[in-house]
């Protein structure tokens, strides 16, 4: 067995030229580098850290993954699927299956499954691409010409590989920005539902703050996890008191200065 500490995943249970098991737990980058300690950050999925775990297992027939995500960067999602595609078309089977949540980009991996399978309290979250742009109304309809091409040319096509419905429900769903229990999953999507509870907190992010359906408890579970807000209140009485303490220092010493004390 291999096991890979502090980072976004773990592959475990590695039997060499058979299977596979890959924990895909955080949000979807670019980089997974931590700016200021320039340390991996174990909550984020890196694209070139996963491209050398995915060349690190070797020829094997089965690949399980294993998804709790909120989602993350279009490009790398694609490009992660680029790199699925080309395993199978090696010859692994792909397993994927919904921890807690897979959201956004996220699913966009879920659906290159060969079998998709859900757990009972698992959530998927589907929605219509997000990008920020700046600069005048050319620049603007461009940054719009992109997330529609992104909509029409990358998610609709890989949710329709295992979709039960049409593609206007498909539509639907995304311009909702719909949150799909276990059971709404399967009606919608050709996927297995496993019949007990996987025992892992959903991972939550910051994306959600990009996000306008996100239940109540999920938004709850971010708001405990924030750090925080800084008390100036606090930090001004201390610095007050700094300030004090130092003129009174200041004054004595003059005092011990004009009677000729050492100070």
């Amino acid at each position: 067995m291999s096991k890979l500490k502090n980072k976004f995943y773990e592959i475990k249970n590695i039997i060499p030229n058979t299977s596979a098991d890959l924990y895909l737990y955080g949000e979807i980058v670019t980089d997974d580098t931590d700016w200021w300690t320039g340390e991996k950050d174990k909550n984020l999925i890196g694209l070139q850290s996963f491209k050398e775990e995915l060349d690190n297992l070797g020829n094997i027939s089965d690949l399980n993954i294993f998804m709790n995500t909120p989602g993350g960067e279009v490009f790398v999602a694609t490009t992660i699927c680029s790199m699925l595609q080309r395993l199978k078309d090696s010859g692994t089977k792909i397993h994927t299956y919904v921890d807690g949540l897979c959201a956004s980009a996220g699913t966009f991996v879920l659906m290159m499954g060969d079998d998709v399978n859900i757990y009972e309290n698992s959530v998927v979250m589907i929605h219509k691409p997000i990008n920020a742009c700046y600069g005048n109304i050319f620049d603007f309809q461009k940054c719009i010409d992109v997330l529609n091409t992104i909509e029409n040319s990358t998610m609709i096509p890989l949710y329709m590989k295992k979709s039960k419905v049409n593609e206007e429900k498909i539509k639907e769903l995304i311009d909702e920005e719909s949150w799909l229990g276990a059971k709404e999953t399967e009606n919608i999507f050709d996927v297995n539902l496993i019949k007990e509870q996987k025992q892992v907190a959903a991972c939550i992010s910051n994306l959600f703050k990009n996000y306008k359906n996100v239940p109540e408890r999920l938004k709850n579970m971010l708001k405990k996890a924030e750090k925080p807000k800084f008390d100036y209140s606090d930090f001004e009485k201390r610095l007050f008191n700094i300030k004090k303490y130092k003129l009174v220092v200041f004054l004595f010493s003059k005092k011990e200065k004009k009677e000729g004390k050492r100070i």
